[in-house]
């Protein structure tokens, strides 16, 4: 199923679709978090715009925008302290800079800082399952694995230090996948809202974690031009 809307600026325009390859989903009054990775380009301007439309043509009844701000401090080649005072400047940043289209959302709308999520009461036991399953079943570890390559094999071949962007990407994952799947899944969440397809390592841990909810529904955009 492929729902698609819209967003005009100028003479140029964005679609936003969920490209859920013939699955159906009904969304009026239901749940979603819309993820955002600070500083990603399809999380500003038209096609920030284009899903704000889509999720208000959709029918959730509450939408909670996680910002995913600190979590990139696992990522960013500056000193510890240094980096998570980056990410957390950048998720102020992000959330002052889109607050004319957040203001737009229609359903019942929260803002979730990544902090936030990591010092729910229930993070620590999914956080200590995920990594149990990291340490003990090979087949996880391999999804997890398999995602850090595709990660690094885009920095290209030439990675001065690639053991440590191999560690901080774990790390990342680590910590994420708890919070994506077993958590927000948990919390009653119907569906998370990304612009990318789902990765190996979140399909893995939704496969061994969740029995329903938080699904993934993939955004994609297309630019063209306006009819006029």
């Amino acid at each position: 199923m492929t729902l698609a809307i819209t967003a005009p600026v100028g003479s140029t325009s964005h679609k936003a679709a969920l490209d859920l390859k013939g699955v159906h989903y009904e969304y009026e009054g239901r749940s979603t978090i819309l993820l955002v990775s600070v500083g990603a380009d399809y999380h500003e301007g038209e096609k920030f715009g284009a899903t704000v439309d889509l999720l208000n043509r959709s029918g959730f009844s509450r939408v909670t925008v996680a910002v995913a701000d600190t979590l990139q401090r696992h990522n960013l080649d500056v000193p510890p302290g240094e980096a998570y005072r980056l990410s957390r400047r950048r998720g102020d940043q992000w959330i002052a800079r889109n607050r004319p289209l957040l203001d737009l959302l229609t359903a019942d709308v929260d803002v979730l800082r990544w902090d936030t999520a990591l010092s729910d009461p229930a993070y620590p036991h999914a956080l200590d399952e995920v990594r149990t399953a990291y340490e003990t079943n090979s087949d996880y570890a391999a999804a997890i694995d398999s995602t850090i390559d595709r990660f690094v094999s885009r920095r290209g071949n030439d990675i001065p230090d690639e053991e440590r962007i191999r560690n901080g990407c774990r790390t990342y994952l680590l910590e994420e996948v708890p919070i994506i799947q077993p958590l927000w899944a948990e919390q009653g969440y119907d569906f998370v809202v990304y612009p990318q397809q789902i990765s190996t390592a979140m399909q893995a841990t939704r496969d061994l974690f969740v029995a329903e909810g938080a699904a993934w529904l993939p955004l994609r955009f297309k630019k063209r031009k306006s009819a006029r």
